[in-house]
């Protein structure tokens, strides 16, 4: 494959079209309901989440050139940990998030009352899915080129009306306290902070493939398609808030995020909206289900010698499987699993991008995030006093950022005290 001058814009596309998928369609629109005038608080920080840490992701994995350096340095036992519990976490909740989100978004609104078995929507849909991802370099031109237009054009087209057609001005909050937190924390199950360095090991091998052999000339692709990516989030995200929020007195605060959106097609694209909906739902859930099958095909062929196909062929069987759950009970099974993998995943990105690969002040960092992010998960989920009161003594636990304040401290604690080792030992 011959380089192009516009290689930049089609992986940028690309990407953009990898990470908006499922969650970045439904989640959105449900925290500007649930947020009503307080939207914009929150959707600064899911912009963090769900726009930074995708970002830096991107450029983290280029700067360090692999996924063994992005995510290694602390130990074999946790890399494998780690990598293993990423992957489980795609093929169990985010791939089949999107085969859900299509089947109960794009697919049943059309169907006039007429029933198809979601497990036959499942097995087409993961037959697409495997039948694209099996070779990666046709796989992104066609997403980057086909799909993601598709996508864009019409949820465009909708905040566009939405906009100009709005329900109503944006009311009283349904949730009343902390809004930038429960924001920065629902970008969370977007999954894309976390799948950043993933989708990025497959755009940089495909650029190899293009014959960008330098990592300069791969590090200017990648920045300039980073820009792309984020600008086109940065609109949409902005957009599904601001329709969300407006509808937060006209739809019940315990709707569906599925029924949300569904309702905002039927008001604002009127007659056909279902249908042109419908073909947007299903192109950006089939070309996240795409990327997210390549990425666990490429890390289990690269790092364990596994035969590509066979992965891609396991992978969207047990994504089928677990599709037919629903997008609603696959978002519970998701929640403690990202709880964990986020604020690691944040602590790699921060350390790579600032170039530390000390191994005792990554050891120190990913374990202190890893302790109170679990801290944080048995809090939410019990009622143990000890717990509560030594997760309340913890700088920023009531916004829910428990794990920053010790993390950097540790961090730079350790970087202090290794630094001293090392001047004893030359001196």
């Amino acid at each position: 494959m011959k380089k192009t001058k516009f290689d930049w814009l089609v992986i940028g596309l690309a990407l953009f079209s990898m990470f908006f998928g499922a969650g970045n369609l439904i989640f959105p629109p449900s925290i500007g309901l649930a947020m009503g005038e307080n939207w914009i608080t929150s959707a600064m920080g899911f912009a963090l989440t769900g726009i930074g840490l995708p970002v830096l992701g991107v450029l983290t994995m280029n700067k360090v050139g692999n996924f063994e350096n992005f995510a290694g340095g602390v130990s074999k036992l946790f890399f494998t940990m780690y990598s293993l519990l990423l992957m489980a976490s795609v093929v169990f909740t985010n791939t089949p998030r999107t085969a859900a989100t299509a089947y109960e978004l794009g697919l049943l609104p059309n169907l006039g009352g007429f029933h198809i078995s979601p497990v036959i929507i499942s097995i087409i849909f993961f037959g697409v899915t495997l039948y694209m991802s099996i070779n990666p370099s046709k796989a992104i031109d066609r997403v980057g080129k086909i799909l993601t237009p598709t996508i864009v054009t019409i949820v465009l087209a909708m905040i566009y009306l939405g906009a100009t057609n709005k329900i109503a001005a944006p009311g009283t909050p349904h949730v009343s306290d902390n809004a930038f937190g429960f924001g920065f924390s629902q970008g969370y199950q977007t999954m894309d902070g976390i799948m950043a360095g993933l989708f990025s090991m497959v755009i940089l091998a495909e650029l190899t493939v293009r014959g960008y052999k330098k990592q300069e000339e791969r590090a200017s692709i990648i920045k300039k398609a980073s820009i792309v990516t984020g600008t086109g989030l940065s609109i949409i995200y902005l957009g599904l808030f601001y329709l969300g929020a407006t509808a937060n007195q006209h739809f019940p605060a315990d709707i569906s995020r599925a029924a949300l959106v569904a309702n905002f097609v039927t008001l604002f694209l009127g007659k056909y909206g279902n249908l042109i909906f419908g073909i947007c739902v299903i192109a950006a859930c089939l070309s996240t289900a795409i990327a997210l099958t390549m990425v666990v095909s490429e890390f289990f062929s690269k790092t364990y010698k596994m035969d590509y196909k066979k992965v891609a062929v396991v992978s969207c069987a047990l994504s089928a499987f677990m599709a037919n759950f629903g997008v609603d009970k696959i978002v519970i099974i998701a929640e403690p699993i990202l709880g964990i993998l986020y604020p690691i995943t944040i602590v790699l990105i921060f350390l790579g991008i600032l170039g530390i690969d000390v191994q005792a002040v990554r050891r120190s960092c990913v374990t202190v995030a890893g302790i109170l992010a679990l801290l944080q998960i048995i809090v939410d989920g019990t009622d143990i006093a000890v717990m509560e009161a030594i997760y309340r003594s913890i700088p920023l636990s009531s916004q829910g950022f428990v794990w920053v304040v010790p993390t950097v401290a540790i961090g730079v604690v350790t970087h202090i005290m290794t630094r001293k080792q090392a001047v004893l030992a030359s001196a």
